[in-house]
């Protein structure tokens, strides 16, 4: 029976952190060299003991769905991160240092309580994903211009009043959201993205969509539902990879192309349609 137990924790133990994954701090600390992953989701913590640099091999954090209110100064240490999990916390400010993660590739951050990103966030070289929904940033900082590996970019349910030009020089973004805001006008060089596949304007104050938008040769998706009032430019037309167009019936649709007629498909979403897109439950 004895051995019979013993063999019960052992397996316990290896599940814990198979794959260098751990899910308490008691663990991680007695063989730190081993730590690829933490992993504490649902555990009702307010903070981050700052012990993150004692874990040389650390590539992921995942401490979503807590009450987490500050990053620890050890975070910006860990010379390894790749890719930083904190949603539905009480995250109030990213420091300064973040630049310092020079490997992060992701940041998921929606659900928090941040109002600006630091000067420095833009240093950041192999960042790709970047998620920061349901903020309360109004304002991106012009070093956004050098995420030039970013691809995803999901601001959505922020404070933003304008998509300012730093973002059109993100030439490897293939997916922008930046719905439910305040714009009311977006960086007229938006055709510099000439990788954009995805772009979500709804729910925002805007008057026009830029011409040079024509460029977005790639742009599959595209939505203006709640947008107010006026006319999608002509130059949408003529985007060969366009499918989808999500508008409403206050917008004046452009006249399509013959050639491609068959391949676009025109949405006008009805004012009690919420969830009209796949990618909203996301």
């Amino acid at each position: 029976m004895i051995r019979f137990i013993l063999g019960i924790l052992l397996v316990i133990s290896f599940n814990a952190t198979a794959g260098g994954v751990y899910r308490n701090w008691d663990d991680a600390l007695s063989e730190p060299q081993f730590v690829y992953t933490i992993h504490m989701t649902f555990r009702g913590m307010d903070s981050i003991p700052d012990i993150l640099d004692r874990f040389p091999n650390l590539e992921e954090i995942n401490l979503s769905n807590n009450r987490i209110q500050y990053l620890p100064a050890s975070l910006y240490r860990c010379k390894k991160l790749k890719r930083l999990i904190l949603f539905r916390n009480n995250i109030k400010e990213i420091g300064n240092s973040i630049y310092q993660l020079a490997l992060l590739e992701e940041i998921s951050m929606s659900y928090n309580n941040l109002k600006s990103l630091p000067d420095s966030f833009g240093y950041l070289p192999s960042l790709k994903i970047l998620m920061l929904s349901n903020n309360e940033i109004d304002t991106l900082t012009g070093n956004f211009a050098l995420l030039k590996k970013l691809t995803t970019l999901r601001l959505p349910s922020n404070q933003l009043r304008f998509l300012p030009d730093a973002v059109s020089m993100l030439t490897s973004l293939d997916y922008l959201d930046v719905g439910n805001n305040y714009l009311v006008g977006i960086t007229e060089n938006i055709g510099n993205l000439t990788n954009l596949k995805y772009l979500y304007l709804n729910i925002n104050r805007l008057v026009k969509i830029p011409a040079s938008i024509g460029n977005c040769k790639k742009l599959s998706e595209l939505d203006v539902v709640r947008c107010g009032a006026m006319v999608l430019p002509p130059e949408l037309s003529d985007l060969p990879r366009l499918e989808l167009v999500y508008m409403d019936n206050r917008i004046t649709p452009f006249y399509q192309n013959p050639r491609y007629r068959q391949r676009q498909y025109i949405h006008v979403v009805s004012g009690d349609e919420l969830l009209y897109r796949s990618s909203q439950s996301q």
